[in-house]
Order: structure tokens, then C-alpha cells, then sequence
């Protein structure tokens, strides 16, 4: 069985019109998609001695998430209120719906 579009809406109580959370399913670029959206991004992955960067799937750790956005600040206006509740969602949804194979990522795109 399949979850559906429909299938999300009604668990989760939200409509299915309105503003995607990724404008894009192309991976390049993700950080710079995620800025407009959230008002950050996690940071570019640190260079090893040989001076390759690690490998770091399209998306942001949920440790990083935790600790950007764990809690809405008390006088918050609607649109940092808004942000929150976007990336509470991405976090639910990540967690729930579409886990990646890692369990430490949510994906910014599915």
C-alpha cells in the first residue's frame, strides 16, 4: 500500500493547496532553495586533509534542526511563527512519512 497525497492530508489535518515546503526536486543548490523557506541552512561540510568534503545527502540533520528550531521564540511575529511550523512539518514528515536510509537526515526533496 501507497501513501497517497490525500492520505497525508487527512492525518495530518492540513490542506493540500498552498506552499510546497521545496520548490524543486533538482538536489543542486539545495542549501540556497532552503534559505528563502527557513532563514537558514546547515553549514557546508568540513574539508578533509585530503581536501575532499564529506558526503552530505540533500538535506539537514535532524540534530541540526533540534537545535535551530526546537523552540518558537515567545514573541514571535506570524512570519517567523510560519517558519517554525514549516519546519516542524519537514521534521514530522521526515521522521514519519519519508525517512531516509540514515535516520539522521531530513531530505529536502522527495
Amino acid at each position: 500500500m501507497t501513501v497517497t497525497l490525500q492520505d497525508v492530508s487527512m492525518i495530518t489535518a492540513l490542506p493540500i493547496e498552498g506552499k510546497p515546503l521545496c520548490m524543486s526536486t533538482d538536489s543542486k543548490g539545495w542549501r540556497q532553495q532552503m534559505e528563502p523557506l527557513i532563514d537558514m541552512s546547515p553549514p557546508e561540510p568540513e574539508v578533509e586533509d585530503g581536501g575532499k568534503k564529506y558526503r552530505v545527502p540533500a538535506g539537514a540533520p535532524f540534530t541540526w534542526i533540534a537545535a535551530n528550531f526546537a523552540h518558537c521564540p515567545q514573541d514571535a511575529n506570524d512570519e517567523v511563527i510560519q517558519t517554525y511550523a514549516r519546519v516542524h512539518m519537514w521534521y514530522v514528515i521526515s521522521r514519519t512519512i519519508f525517512a531516509d536510509g540514515t535516520g539522521k537526515n531530513a531530505p529536502w526533496m522527495w
